[in-house]
């Protein structure tokens, strides 16, 4: 009896580890945080349109449900996404929220090291869809609506993205959104001028918190864990 609950409990942890994000490793202009990942089974530009409409208006929502993540006015906010089907990365920013402040502009040159593409520019602003950094983007959106790009199909490896000669922004923060939920991003003031950010694998073995980011199981790990328990249950007044 001890040894099928125990089998029970590791069934659960099995399915629990499955579904928990990838742990990145972020540094943002010197200021080192784990960060996890938005796990689903959608490209990344799909994660940050959501399809209504395509390929504009961010509204992503926390995978697997049909709750909208929060966004903020006059922020600058920044997510990573793994496709679960074919285990690309991306990397998202979203300025602005809908129906925000008023509106505002964003201009930069962005560079990376790895091989990737930028996959998405909202609005099909400023930016060469499928070639690689360096890239200058410019971004103008009104109160209505949300602005920025999607970075697919990087090496976590070694990644940097730098954003310099960043000019015409209205922006107040910069805002890392968790998978964790709103209470669980990491947020900064938006630096004046240029910032730059690299991304890495987390490494157990030399980060304090073993790169864990504390989640809980999705719930088909607890219903397997209860009819389980029930299933132990009725099998002892059998016997």
């Amino acid at each position: 009896m001890k040894n099928l609950i125990k089998g029970l409990f590791a069934a659960v942890l099995a399915v629990s580890s499955n579904s928990m994000a990838t742990v990145l490793d972020i540094d943002f202009n010197g200021n080192q945080f784990l960060l996890g990942t938005f796990d689903s089974a959608q490209t990344g530009s799909d994660f940050y349109s959501y399809g209504s409409p395509s390929h504009s208006s961010a509204n992503p929502v926390y995978p697997n449900t049909a709750n909208l993540i929060p966004l903020e006015a006059d922020a600058l906010q920044i997510f990573s996404h793994v496709n679960t089907g074919t285990n690309e990365l991306s990397f998202g920013a979203i300025l602005e929220k809908p129906n925000g402040s008023g509106g505002g502009s964003f201009s930069a040159d962005l560079d990376w090291s790895t091989p990737a593409t930028l996959a998405l520019t909202d609005d099909n602003e400023t930016g060469t869809l499928g070639a690689g950094g360096p890239q200058s983007l410019a971004f103008n959106w009104v109160d209505c609506c949300t602005d920025g790009f999607v970075i697919s199909g990087f090496d976590p490896e070694d990644l940097f993205i730098n954003l310099t000669n960043v000019t015409g922004s209205d922006l107040s923060k910069v805002i890392f959104l968790s998978p964790d939920g709103q209470n669980s991003n990491t947020v900064f003031d938006f630096p004046s001028q240029a910032f730059s950010i690299s991304i890495l694998p987390c490494d157990p073995a030399t980060d304090p918190n073993q790169c864990v980011v504390v989640g809980v199981p999705e719930p088909g790990a607890f219903m397997l864990l209860s009819l389980g328990l029930l299933g132990l249950g009725f099998s002892r007044k059998i016997i």
